[in-house]
């Protein structure tokens, strides 16, 4: 799992069609049973070390 920082998002998109299980939705418009992403998503970021190169997939 991956997690955006919400502080640096700027809400460009770019990710969401980068997303393999389109699990990536502005926040206004996360559905309902996925809600608790939302604070889970911003405990975890600070947690988790930034992606900062591309790496190989994993298979």
């Amino acid at each position: 799992m991956l997690y955006i920082d919400p502080e640096e998002c700027i809400d460009c998109d770019a990710c969401r069609a980068e997303c393999p299980v389109d699990a990536i939705f502005f926040e206004d418009d996360v559905p309902e049973p996925w809600q608790s992403f939302i604070q889970l998503n911003a405990e975890m970021v600070t947690q988790t070390p930034a992606i900062t190169e591309k790496k190989t997939h994993l298979k």
